[in-house]
């Protein structure tokens, strides 16, 4: 059963390390200083109040018990930061934020102080790691340092629900789903202190419940802690990891595009296996506009027609099988020509049977896909005229390539260099028509 303390804790931790390096200046700031405080307490509470962890403490200070006052002391110390926490977030006046967090602070270190003085009245020679509670629950002090902890935590818990459930009928998005968070732990953290009640009350009616405090509420408390310390984090680092993964998706995606411009120069700077998504595609696109640069001069507007003409005369079951792909990016740029308020001009492939607004999604579809492919094949050829070097031919009717300027159509471009056969010839012909020349 240890590892229910010990995983909940490890989790904390890494979170306080990353969040902690990301604070660097600004303890000054309520709201950052107590998120950090919960992380932090709460991992070392759950790593302090597992049974091996307790018999080291105690060996280490010579101290029967020890291990009590200073994980109570902990957690009295987490509900504060629980409460500041909230209390910071909801927001409000300054001066009536930092009023009710300074009491908050003051009401639950006088807790730590009665904690640790009723400690040192108890009389406990017997080292108890897993049921102390309960084996001390008709001990003089001991009892009172018992319900002192137990009280005060209830209370903070109590307070901490009202305060979400308040609250939660006035926001929505991230916040709203972090308060859902918050208050399903909470309903956790009810259940443990419940199940600790009813042990220590079984003990003082000359009964023995002890399982419920020794098996029962590790698992609940572990739950809740980690549950309400995500509900915090929720809101402030949910907006990062969806950028996140995001942008994962969008670099393995734009890979065969960056793999197809990557030779044609130097990467600015390396990337390495940790570096956080956003900034590996940033550097990847870095590399494709650069590399669309040096190809630029040797885009084909001829080979730009040819290929489109080729892909509008194909019947629907040759066109590249991720046609539903194909489908919703004509959708994406179809959202930001209605966004803009006006039609996003197309470029003139010489054809006059695309310009309809009638033909229906599919019809756009297909005509998306075939803009894009046909770019796609004016870019393969100009790279294969590009590394060849000084020797190779400028065309004389020089295109432009307008896909790379919107996200969702980089992301056609770079799907339709490995996956169209039209594609795959136009490429092959260039390097043909450079082995004639050379």
């Amino acid at each position: 059963m240890d590892f229910v303390f010990y995983i909940p804790g490890v989790i904390l931790l890494i979170t306080a390390v990353f969040k902690l390096s990301a604070m660097r200046g600004s303890w000054r700031d309520p709201l950052m200083a107590a998120s950090g405080s919960v992380l932090l307490i709460g991992a070392l509470v759950c790593m302090l109040s597992a049974p091996p962890t307790i018999s080291v403490v105690n060996s280490l200070t010579g101290i029967e018990n020890f291990s009590a006052p200073l994980v109570y002391s902990g957690m009295s110390a987490l509900s504060a930061c629980y409460l500041v926490l909230m209390i910071a977030w909801r927001g409000g006046e300054p001066e009536k934020v930092g009023r009710a967090a300074r009491l908050v602070v003051g009401c639950y270190a006088l807790v730590i102080v009665g904690i640790v003085a009723l400690f040192g009245l108890a009389d406990v020679p017997v080292e108890r790691t897993r049921d102390l509670d309960t084996y001390y629950a008709n001990t003089p002090y001991m009892r009172e340092m018992i319900l002192l902890y137990l009280v005060s935590h209830t209370v903070a818990t109590v307070t901490l629900a009202g305060m979400c459930l308040n609250w939660l009928r006035e926001v929505h998005g991230l916040t709203r789903r972090g308060l859902t968070l918050i208050a399903v732990g909470v309903m956790f953290d009810l259940s443990y202190q419940i199940v600790k009640y009813a042990a220590i009350a079984a003990r003082w009616n000359g009964r023995n419940w002890d399982f419920l405090s020794t098996s029962v509420s590790p698992p609940l408390v572990a739950i809740a802690g980690v549950t309400v310390a995500a509900g915090f984090a929720l809101p402030r680092i949910g907006p990062s990891i969806t950028a996140n993964l995001r942008a994962w998706r969008r670099h393995r995606l734009l890979q065969p595009l960056w793999a197809e411009m990557r030779d044609l120069r130097v990467l600015a700077s390396e990337t390495h296996w940790w570096d956080p998504p956003v900034v590996r595609l940033a550097q990847q696109e870095i590399t494709i506009l650069d590399g669309v640069l040096v190809c630029s001069p040797y885009l084909d507007n001829d080979v730009r027609k040819a290929a489109y003409a080729v892909v509008r005369v194909q019947p629907t079951t040759d066109l590249l099988p991720s046609r539903r792909m194909w489908t919703r990016l004509s959708g994406l740029l179809q959202r930001d020509r209605r966004a803009l308020g006006a039609e996003t001009p197309r470029p003139d492939h010489g054809t006059s049977d695309h310009g309809t607004s009638d033909q229906g999604t599919a019809g756009q579809a297909a005509v998306d896909r075939a803009d894009i492919e046909a770019e796609a094949a004016m870019l393969a050829a100009a790279k294969v005229r590009a590394s060849a070097g000084p020797s190779a031919e400028f065309p004389s009717d020089v295109g432009q390539l307008q896909s790379i300027k919107q996200p969702h159509l980089m992301v056609g471009l770079a799907q339709a260099l490995v996956s169209s056969p039209v594609v795959a010839d136009a490429r092959q012909r260039a390097a043909m028509q450079e082995v004639r020349h050379d």
